[in-house]
């Protein structure tokens, strides 16, 4: 015959053990979602986009400044939900400064299902500079898989050709 005390304990090791499972259930989903690079549903973010419309390289000569070469650059909004439309609010473009040149979107765009909407930066664009970028408004009626937003860089002339990415950061959510 076990004493109150006895039982008493015993259950409370099976409590913990039950809730220690648990925890190590919902830290492994999460550990093997964030291993796969799952981002979790959203109603809408901002994404900063850096853009680099001048891409200084070489050495700083008499000048004072480096060897510089223009990028035309494709900004690619993807929307990665198969069942539901996103929308683009807004699309502000930022010099290098800070300073607001232009919202590229001034009135909202839907994109479908696996739909993209891009955005193109001229080769001849030089407000810009070095430190542009986008901060991507977007949202959705429901919680969606939140889109890729990617800008490639880009110029092609005899002699060399220069291409390269770069992603968005989501920088707040509603």
């Amino acid at each position: 015959m076990r004493n109150a005390s006895s039982s008493t304990g015993v259950r409370r090791r099976w409590s913990v053990a039950l809730h220690l499972a648990a925890v190590l259930t919902v830290t492994g989903t999460l550990n093997r979602a964030l291993a796969q690079n799952i981002e979790a549903p959203s109603k809408g973010q901002t994404v900063y986009v850096p853009i680099y419309s001048v891409l200084r390289y070489g050495n700083v000569g008499s000048a004072g400044s480096p060897d510089s070469t223009l990028l035309s650059v494709l900004v690619s909004v993807r929307n990665t939900d198969p069942n539901n439309p996103i929308r683009i609010v807004a699309a502000p473009y930022y010099n290098t400064e800070g300073v607001l040149i232009r919202n590229a979107v001034p009135t909202p765009k839907m994109i479908p299902p696996f739909g993209t909407f891009e955005l193109f930066v001229e080769l001849r664009e030089t407000v810009g500079g070095s430190g542009a970028n986008y901060a991507i408004k977007w949202d959705a009626a429901t919680a969606v898989s939140p889109p890729i937003i990617e800008a490639l860089h880009s110029r092609f002339q005899a002699g060399y050709s220069v291409a390269f990415i770069a992603r968005g950061k989501v920088i707040a959510e509603p």
